[in-house]
């Protein structure tokens, strides 16, 4: 750990949730900055993404779970194991974000892994500008307090920052007195060569339908900064199989000539500086049952 003055506080926050209910932007919005892949999309989110909110007096350690609902291969059940492990082994203090609207039935499971939380949990009813009746967002507040043992509710619009200020305050008051875990100028945990990666698996997402985007994967194979020179980013797009790869390309190579410049803005407007960036196409057959291709890609501890 690092010093710091005395009283200064510092720990983990898990931020959790069903798919889609804007977990991601609810990080992005805490931390001030882009961190996390958004999408209209369910389950975009693959790894425990660390966001850092650093105060004079205070660092808040984001963890945003993915949110998958029962794992479907060993990739899926991996990021499961990882939800687990942020929410109840590692954290301080656990945030469950929801819809203003009673959950589904058959979700109902992915709650049981919250019933016997060691740490405060804090429910954040997002999504208040899409559901403005007010009973709404009261018949969640009424079954999640029956359902967890929850701490302090709050209503937000994480994409409208609506309400991020309390609840941002009411985190880091709730934090452990501890020396910060990183230092005051680290936003995230992750290299720049994951965000490059992210940032081309979110446009993915943007461009292609169907399962092309959950079929997918970003491997970064070259990161290198030369100075006076634009960084050098050689990525490799892994497809399953080998009807998705002509998907992927588009008549007359446009879908990933566009992919390619969408994703090369973005990391540029990321990094604060010129870069160029090339893609491949490589069909990786059922890569998400590979241990070895899932551990070299980060994916499986």
């Amino acid at each position: 750990m690092i010093q710091s003055p005395s009283g200064f506080k510092a720990g983990f926050v898990a931020i959790t949730g069903l798919p889609n209910v804007g977990k991601s932007t609810l990080l992005n919005a805490l931390c001030g900055t882009r961190l996390s892949i958004v999408s209209p999309k369910p389950q975009t989110t693959r790894n425990n993404v660390l966001g850092i909110l650093n105060g004079k007096e205070c660092q808040a350690v984001f963890v945003d779970t993915p949110g998958f609902l029962k794992p479907r291969n060993l990739f899926e059940n991996s990021m499961a194991v990882s939800i687990k492990r942020a929410a109840l082994e590692e954290s301080d203090l656990a945030v469950l974000i929801t819809e203003p609207r009673l959950p589904p039935q058959d979700k109902l499971a992915f709650f049981d892994q919250l019933k016997n939380l060691r740490v405060p949990l804090y429910l954040v009813i997002n999504k208040i500008d899409l559901y403005p009746a007010p009973e709404a967002a009261s018949a969640a507040v009424d079954y999640f307090k029956k359902l967890l043992q929850v701490t302090e509710v709050f209503q937000v619009s994480a994409l409208n920052l609506t309400g991020i200020q309390a609840l941002k305050k009411a985190i880091t008051c709730a934090l452990p007195q501890s020396p910060p875990y990183y230092p005051p100028d680290q936003a995230s945990d992750r290299w720049e060569r994951f965000f490059a990666a992210e940032i081309i698996r979110e446009n993915i997402f943007k461009l292609y339908q169907d399962e092309i985007p959950y079929a997918c994967a970003v491997e970064i194979e070259l990161f290198k900064e030369t100075p006076g020179l634009p960084d050098h980013i050689y990525a490799i797009v892994h497809a399953e199989r080998a009807s998705q790869k002509p998907i992927l390309i588009g008549r007359g190579g446009q879908s990933i000539r566009r992919l390619r410049e969408d994703s090369q803005k973005a990391i540029e407007k990321f990094l604060g500086r010129p870069a160029r960036l090339e893609l491949i196409i490589k069909i990786t057959k059922d890569w998400q049952n590979s241990i070895r291709f899932l551990k070299k890609t980060g994916f499986y501890e």
